[in-house]
């Protein structure tokens, strides 16, 4: 059915039967890797399995050092249960209780989000007292866990990756949709339109909502890794104008960032275009971590997807490290791209590092809460070429109710103070805009390319 002749008042239904089959293929998969991890999928692994869990019907009841560590704090009243677990050892099991309180947190967050529900505050209070006491426990178990575990765990996170991009290659990669292999680099251009007449309307081109991202942070580092790290792969979007990747990170070995404690973000160069969100986008982390020379002694650090649908933030987990990947949806939106930023007179204004960042706004005026695109940011020499700045980042979304804020700042030295400007672009649906202004007492010059989207790439091949 054409999404057009969907009735308004079904779009919700079909988004909320669309988001539960994505759960149940969730789903599907883990208990597909379940039954693969107790080899159930032969007659002879079966009966095996209930040999073995019939032999140890006497029950197991968790470790001594668990009970007097949850003993110590106020859940002790809990009695620890002696029931024959479906698995083979420990290890097994715990994996299984992740499993089960991934799923418990994502449906919470469903059932909060389809009919907003307010959870009580009660009930807030033993979340997150329970919460913290999983922590301990799981950072008690990280401390003693042995690298087998850690490499079965790492192995099945890959694994689940290795089956999604298989799925999408059978899909989306299929001679009928067309859309290339898994790794194929989105082709369109931020500024398809740029040069369109703007009373000229056409078909391929259209008003929605799109994404602003912000920044990709690591937190939760997994005891047995220590900061700094040698960080390189990838992390991309997919929006259904092409479903293609649209990288916001992209790093090789050779060029990897290093990441620390004090400065856990990603440098994210992308998106090369705007990400459309009228339908949900789907985001993919793969990166690894870069030990010594030898590329084989390298482990993963986090492979891991998210099919966003709206929010602030969308999370990643995995078994070395947890992500959070800051964004915004911006309503009625175009794309921005800033074609440059230079100092006029060929001044070497930021000798000492500084700073480039914009942000959308529907007033003239510095929003102090209001977060950030960073463009550029250095505390040391950023590198010019006859004035014009190299900057890290360079597309923006921009509502069409407001306008782009360029915040401009160049560090200061021994004997310069630091000094900044501002300027604000109106927001507009296409063509090339121009302004200038001073940065300390010098003219800085940047120009701005806007742009419709593309709502379907086959439309326009």
């Amino acid at each position: 059915m054409d999404k057009g002749s969907i009735p308004s008042e079904n779009e919700d239904l079909v988004d909320a039967l669309r988001r539960h089959r994505e759960i149940l293929r969730w789903e599907t998969d883990l208990l597909r890797m379940e039954i693969t991890s107790r080899d159930l999928a032969t007659m002879t692994g079966k009966k095996a399995y209930l040999k073995r869990h019939h032999a140890a019907s006497d029950g197991r009841s968790i470790s001594p050092q668990l009970v007097d560590h949850m003993s110590l704090h106020r859940i002790k009243e809990i009695k620890p249960v002696s029931l024959p677990y479906l698995v083979d050892n420990h290890q097994e099991a715990l994996d299984l209780l992740l499993h089960e309180a991934h799923k418990l947190a994502y449906r919470i967050h469903s059932l909060r989000k389809e009919f907003s529900a307010t959870i009580p505050l009660e009930k807030l209070r033993l979340f997150h007292l329970l919460s913290q006491e999983c922590l301990r426990i799981s950072k008690t178990i990280a401390t003693h866990g042995s690298p087998i575990s850690c490499e079965s765990s790492e192995d099945a996170e890959i694994s689940l990756f290795k089956e999604r991009r298989n799925g999408w290659e059978s899909t989306w990669g299929s001679p009928v949709l067309r859309c290339g292999s898994f790794n194929d680099i989105t082709t369109l251009s931020p500024m398809y339109y740029t040069h369109s007449a703007p009373r000229v309307i056409e078909s391929s081109r259209y008003i929605t909502k799109a994404l602003q991202i912000y920044s990709f942070k690591i937190f939760d580092l997994n005891e047995n890794l220590k900061w700094p790290l040698y960080v390189y792969g990838v992390v991309a979007a997919r929006d259904a104008v092409d479903f293609n990747r649209n990288l916001l990170f992209s790093c090789s070995r050779a060029n990897c960032q290093v990441v620390t404690e004090k400065d856990p973000f990603l440098h994210l160069t992308g998106p090369s275009r705007a990400i459309v969100a009228d339908e949900p986008v789907d985001f993919e982390v793969e990166l690894k971590i870069k030990f010594g020379t030898d590329q084989s002694q390298d482990i993963a650090l986090i492979s891991a997807t998210n099919h966003y649908s709206g929010g602030d933030a969308a999370f990643f987990s995995g078994r070395s490290c947890s992500a959070t990947l800051r964004l915004e949806t911006v309503p009625r939106a175009a794309q921005a791209t800033i074609l440059s930023i230079r100092v006029v007179g060929g001044v070497s204004l930021f000798e000492f590092g500084g700073r480039v960042a914009c942000s959308f706004s529907t007033e003239e005026y510095v929003d102090p809460t209001c977060e950030q695109v960073v463009l550029v940011e250095s505390a040391e020499k950023i590198p010019e070429d006859d004035g014009y700045l190299t900057l890290s980042r360079k597309v923006v979304t921009a509502g069409l109710q407001g306008g782009l804020q360029v915040a401009i700042q160049a560090y200061g030295g021994s004997d310069r103070p630091s000094v900044s400007g501002l300027l604000y672009f109106p927001s507009q649906y296409c063509r090339v805009s121009r302004r200038t202004c001073l940065v300390g007492g010098f003219e800085v010059e940047v120009t701005v390319a806007w742009s419709w989207f593309v709502q379907d790439k086959m439309e326009i091949l």
